[in-house]
């Protein structure tokens, strides 16, 4: 995220395909790349995706039995830690992780889920300077109901001092925050189909660049949702009253 003129940019799927024909588009300067995989399967047809985040993260986290997925998706990848109360992760993925300087952290507090204790970790290694990181999560937003809507109330929790955006089978996500926004759209992986979702309360939208614009559109979770919309344009523009969720099919190009 940047801010040009009282308006958020939003680089979108340029922080995962970084181009240097502008500034917008390019990789932010001064800033991490942390890759935080959850106990989900890494989808193949994001291998070759996966694998260049991977390489080029400063901080490689798996979030509990994530380091099972890890293991199962390409064992030559070894993460800088496996964080979490550990109770999903198998006993042969942690020695062999182990054997290789893997750090592993067990947090025993109930109060928190292994997805913001893997954030409390990260934050422990910026120094709590999380703004000049961006976070990049696969996993999350699939299988069980309840963890997907963990993973997205952690998100608007966060996105005033964290610039995170989540990897699933076939969408990225992230939450775009009160005001005026403008999320730059890579028509060779964004789209077509996205949604604003206004899970924080009810909202007022203002949007350009989709196929079906709202002004001044009241919308709520029990009300009007923007679903099934489609981008038409090399940028959307969203005018929010409270912080919304972005969501948009993700299709990596084929390896």
């Amino acid at each position: 995220m940047s801010s040009d003129e009282g308006e958020t940019v939003h680089r979108g799927s340029y922080l995962l395909y970084p181009d240097d024909v502008s500034s917008d588009t390019m990789w932010p300067k001064d800033t991490d790349l942390a890759v935080l995989v959850l106990n989900e399967p890494i989808p193949q047809h994001n291998h070759e995706l996966f694998s260049s985040m991977w390489e080029r993260a400063t901080h490689r986290i798996c979030i509990d039995g994530g380091a099972n997925q890890l293991y199962d998706f390409a064992r030559s990848l070894i993460p800088h830690a496996i964080v979490g109360d550990l109770d999903s992760l198998l006993p042969h993925v942690k020695s062999y992780y182990k054997d290789r300087n893997c750090v592993v952290q067990k947090y025993d507090d109930q109060d928190s889920t292994d997805f913001m204790k893997g954030l409390a970790y990260l934050d422990s290694k910026l120094e709590h300077q999380s703004n000049n990181c961006v976070t990049v999560v696969f996993g999350g937003l699939g299988g069980r109901l309840d963890h997907t809507l963990h993973t997205l109330k952690v998100l608007f929790n966060s996105h005033k001092y964290r610039n995170v955006v989540v990897v699933s089978d076939d969408n990225l996500t992230f939450v775009v925050p009160k005001g005026k926004n403008k999320i730059l759209v890579n028509s060779q992986v964004d789209g077509p189909a996205c949604g604003i979702l206004p899970l924080a309360g009810e909202t007022v939208l203002t949007t350009s660049g989709l196929r079906w614009n709202m002004h001044e559109q009241e919308s709520s979770f029990e009300g009007l949702m923007s679903t099934s919309n489609i981008i038409d344009s090399p940028s959307v523009t969203i005018d929010t009253a409270v912080p919304v969720a972005w969501t948009a099919q993700f299709r990596p190009p084929p390896t």
